[in-house]
């Protein structure tokens, strides 16, 4: 079901231009770690980046992207969701030769605008909420807790596959002589006047 955009505002002078707001640090750190999550989150950015459609340098471009994002709100505050969605199918079709059909550029630009709201406001739990399934991906190395899962793991089934092989390994010398031993010749052939027959070697091949 395709997203329904409400029609662009018009407005007319500066009259409704809101004030610049200085952030604190850490609302500024959240918010620029909220807007790279956003386009983490955004399913089309990462297969372009996932499979370098922007080059070797694809995963910069997204970081790129963040941070333009970041500047234009910062710079110009009445920047809106059809302004930053205008911005992410430049760069898209741009940096990574994609052009969109959907409405997911859409979804991602009002994500950010009311995650801007809510920094603004002191309001940190969206992007909190963004982080924590950020870490918690299986394929993320910045996991710690996912990351100790794998290594335990992996390290029960390696010393287990361990204990399987010194098992297997103690058994091995324990049939090994048996093999190594030289064969006994077979013992002589003694007709019925007394001598010693000699049988040729092979003789019991067929």
């Amino acid at each position: 079901m395709a997203t329904v955009r409400p029609t662009h505002p018009t407005t007319t002078g500066n009259a409704h231009q809101p004030p610049i707001v200085q952030l604190s640090s850490q609302a500024t750190a959240k918010w620029e770690l909220g807007v790279s999550l956003v386009l983490d989150s955004w399913d089309v950015l990462t297969e372009a980046v996932n499979n370098l459609w922007g080059g070797e340098d694809s995963s910069g471009k997204r970081d790129w992207l963040a941070g333009a994002i970041v500047e234009m709100l910062a710079g110009r505050p009445e920047t809106d969701e059809y302004d930053i969605e205008e911005t992410l199918l430049q760069v898209m079709e741009d940096e990574f030769s994609v052009c969109l059909e959907d409405d997911s550029s859409w979804v991602v630009a009002r994500r950010i605008i009311v995650l801007r709201r809510e920094v603004m406001g002191g309001d940190f739990s969206t992007v909190d909420k963004l982080h924590a399934r950020f870490l918690a991906k299986p394929n993320n190395p910045s996991a710690p807790s996912m990351f100790k899962e794998v290594v335990d793991e992996t390290g029960s089934s390696s010393s287990e596959e361990n204990e399987d092989d010194e098992e297997m390994g103690d058994a091995a010398p324990s049939a090994a002589p048996e093999s190594r031993q030289p064969r006994q010749p077979p013992e002589p052939t003694i007709d019925e006047e007394g001598f010693t027959l000699v049988q040729k070697r092979g003789s019991g091949r067929r």
